[in-house]
């Protein structure tokens, strides 16, 4: 088991060593699907020794050629020249910079902390900044004129929109969560320990 482990380990570093910024995940083309490496759907897979559960375990004790698939770390270019694979909706690598952005709808009057650092933008997608904060407009105001509605402030402006409006927000990782999970992999495949921190 460690030498399967650390063969594994060896061919991630090989993959960080190349400059991957992507992985492709399944083994039949049609399944194939582009991540970004930061991406949370492939954080076990890029975790070799925690991938090996007790019933991987017997199964390689059954069959000795049995292995779990590994991704496949890519370079940009590399990405870009693939064919035949999806791009994962929670990461959206977008390789060529034509893919549609994954969307979300939501309530106007559900807006919530996790909903920070995320991009409002218009229903086609187009972005209208960075959601800083919000704040629920409710009442009479010093002029006598009743607000139902959430004042959304964004790093481009102010939008407002009714309570039970929707509001369409680029549904992806902040760029802080993105940037932190990309900085623990390189640290982590840097110092010898591929293991989560």
């Amino acid at each position: 088991m460690a030498r399967i482990v650390a063969q594994e380990v060896a061919s991630l570093r090989e993959g960080f060593g190349r400059g991957a910024e992507f992985a492709v995940t399944r083994s039949t083309a049609r399944e194939r699907m582009l991540h970004r490496l930061e991406c949370a759907s492939i954080a076990s897979h890029l975790d070799p020794s925690s991938r090996w559960t007790t019933p991987h375990r017997r199964r390689l004790d059954a069959d000795p050629s049995y292995r779990i698939p590994m991704p496949v770390l890519v370079t940009r270019q590399a990405a870009r020249e693939l064919t035949g694979v999806r791009s994962c909706r929670v990461c959206w690598p977008n390789v060529s910079g034509e893919e549609p952005r994954p969307l979300r709808h939501v309530s106007a009057q559900r807006l919530g902390p996790q909903h920070v650092g995320r991009v409002l933008a218009r229903p086609d997608g187009e972005p209208l900044g960075t959601i800083v904060r919000w704040r629920a407009r409710i009442g009479a105001d010093l002029f006598g004129v009743e607000h139902d509605e959430i004042e959304i402030t964004t790093s481009a402006g102010v939008v407002t929109v009714a309570r039970d409006g929707r509001v369409t927000i680029w549904d992806l990782p902040t760029d802080e969560e993105a940037i932190r999970r990309k900085t623990e992999l390189v640290h982590r495949f840097a110092s010898g320990d591929p293991r989560p921190a």
